[in-house]
């Protein structure tokens, strides 16, 4: 690995390691509230609104991390946009997969 690649990655590192935070929040927040709804009869309307919106948060911090990151991988000249872009679809693909695996075992604990 040359040393212009390894600062290269070093610079993404930050954003990467803020999509990964995000994307786990936004994966807790929405589990917690369907936890709360299946759970509990008389969950409070506030308790499960501060889920969904710490879940909504994380994704949209995911999304800013996310293309903040296509930016600075375009704008370094080595990687191009749609490689770029392809990158911010595979970890769509992976939060939603997540996100999916989450909901199933919730309602699996849950029955």
């Amino acid at each position: 690995m040359s040393g212009a690649c390894f600062r290269s990655e070093m610079k993404q590192l930050p954003l990467m390691l803020g999509k990964l935070l995000a994307g786990l929040v936004a994966v807790a927040g929405f589990t917690m509230a369907v936890l709360d709804v299946t759970r509990r009869a008389d969950a409070p309307l506030p308790g499960i609104m501060a889920w969904l919106l710490l879940g909504a948060a994380g994704l949209l911090a995911f999304q800013r991390f996310s293309r903040s990151l296509v930016r600075r991988l375009s704008g370094e000249g080595n990687v191009s946009p749609a490689e770029a872009r392809r990158t911010s679809l595979i970890s769509w693909v992976i939060l939603v997969l997540l996100a999916l695996g989450f909901l199933l075992v919730s309602y699996l604990m849950t029955r």
